[in-house]
C-alpha cells in the first residue's frame, strides 16, 4: 500500500504505463473506481491492454458523474451507504484498486486468491469474485 510501484516492480511488472502507481484499497465502507477523464491513461504493464470501454467517453464521463450507475451497468451492487470514489488517471499517475478480500479467505494461499482477482476489480468496476464463484470456474 505505501509504494505501490515498487510492490508492482518486484512481481516482474515494470516499464513504461507501470510505474508512478498508487493502489487505493476498497472497504467495507469505502469502493474505489478508476477512470482517466482525459485520454485513456491505464497501467497496461499490469492490466494488459485496457478494454475498449474503459477509453469510450461515455465510461469516461459518468464513471465521474454517476459512478453508482456504471457499476450497476458492471452488474456491481453495493450497499447505498458505500461511498464511491473515483480516482482519475493521469500520465503522472496511474490507480490501481486492491479488491476487498472476500469472506472466508482468511487462510487462502497467494495463489489461490489470485483467481478472485480481475483486471475489472483492480479497475473497480467489479468486486472481488467469491469463493463460490471461483470454484464454478473451476467445473
Amino acid at each position: 500500500m505505501n509504494d505501490a510501484t515498487e510492490a508492482v516492480a518486484s512481481l516482474g511488472y515494470c516499464g513504461r504505463q507501470g510505474e508512478h502507481l498508487e493502489v487505493v484499497e476498497n472497504t467495507d465502507d469505502i469502493h474505489n473506481l478508476v477512470v482517466c477523464t482525459l485520454c485513456s491513461c491505464y497501467p497496461w504493464t499490469v492490466l494488459g491492454l485496457p478494454p475498449a470501454w474503459y477509453k469510450s467517453a461515455p465510461y469516461r464521463s459518468r464513471a465521474v458523474s454517476d459512478p453508482r450507475g456504471v457499476l450497476e451497468e458492471f452488474g456491481t451492487k453495493l450497499n447505498e451507504k458505500s461511498i464511491i470514489r473515483t480516482w482519475d488517471s493521469t500520465s503522472e499517475m496511474r490507480y490501481l484498486v486492491l479488491p476487498q478480500r472476500p469472506a472466508d479467505t482468511e487462510n487462502w494461499s497467494e495463489q489461490d486468491l489470485r483467481q478472485l482477482v480481475s483486471r475489472n476489480s483492480m479497475i473497480g468496476v467489479e468486486l472481488a469474485r467469491s469463493p463460490e464463484l471461483a470454484e464454478e470456474g473451476d467445473k
